[in-house]
């Protein structure tokens, strides 16, 4: 198999704007990506905060299979 995957557990807070041009500044390349309606994407867009619990990672590419798991 050819397959890797990656989970998370944990909570998850819609910060709704509060980052979003600090994300823009920092990764200039999503000024490209919605380059046609730059305004209509930021309104559009949620910045969405993480705290996670567990997390897992799965990995099929190696015989045998390869599996960990995290707690934070």
């Amino acid at each position: 198999m050819d397959y890797c995957g990656f989970s998370i557990r944990g909570t998850i807070k819609n910060v709704d704007h509060l980052y979003l041009d600090e994300i823009f500044a920092k990764n200039p390349y999503l000024n490209e990506i919605y380059a046609d309606d730059l305004e209509g994407a930021k309104k559009d867009l949620r910045v969405l905060e993480i705290t996670p619990i567990t997390a897992g990672y799965l990995d099929y590419r190696t015989k045998p299979g390869f599996m960990r798991n995290f707690k934070f």
